[in-house]
């Protein structure tokens, strides 16, 4: 659900004894650093008392596809959230988020640079889907997971863009076959 909530700027209302405080979603999960037992930017004394989600056109067109080795109790090899506010033909503003790649939730902001103000085609989404891994650094048994992100991106954003208002279809789970180890495949900074 962090992957979801990361696309479409989620705000986390927490309260402690220093009173209440707001975390975006984007700096509510963290990367390791020095501190890799550390998951979150809560602290200790926190509670989590909401999680808003700001209104937003873009929101009324979104997905989730989760990219796992089995069909039940599986964690995402590969998971991607995306939200469109498509007018006139173009894509006005673009949401994607990525799961399964790195300690967090990370945000492909080069893709929404790609998506903003073009033509919602394949030959977008798939510009899309390879700015989305830029920067990766595969380790030894993850490199598939560069691919298989860039497949979900794309077919997710086709999907998204192509749904009629009123009858959206449930998106369904993805699964595939793939037996390696899997782990992070991401930088080990914030995206720019």
């Amino acid at each position: 659900m962090c992957v979801a909530l990361n696309a479409l700027d989620a705000v986390v209302r927490v309260m402690g004894p220093n009173g209440e405080r707001s975390i975006s979603i984007g700096d509510f999960h963290r990367l390791p650093g020095d501190t890799p037992e550390v998951d979150t930017n809560l602290h200790p004394d926190e509670l989590i008392v909401s999680v808003d989600l700001p209104q937003s056109p873009f929101a009324q067109r979104s997905g989730y596809l989760k990219v796992r080795d089995r069909a039940q109790y599986a964690f995402a090899l590969v998971s991607v959230a995306v939200a469109l506010e498509l007018r006139d033909g173009r894509i006005e503003t673009a949401r994607v988020a990525l799961g399964g790649v790195a300690h967090k939730p990370w945000r492909a902001m080069a893709s929404e640079k790609i998506l903003t103000g073009a033509k919602p085609d394949e030959k977008t989404f798939r510009a899309a889907a390879e700015a989305s891994v830029t920067g990766a650094a595969p380790q030894k048994y993850n490199s598939f997971k560069i691919e298989l992100a860039k497949r979900a991106v794309s077919r997710l954003l086709d999907q998204v863009a192509n749904e009629t208002s009123g009858g959206r279809d449930e998106l369904k789970f993805e699964q595939c076959s793939i037996r390696q180890k899997s782990g992070s495949c991401w930088p080990t900074a914030e995206p720019s």
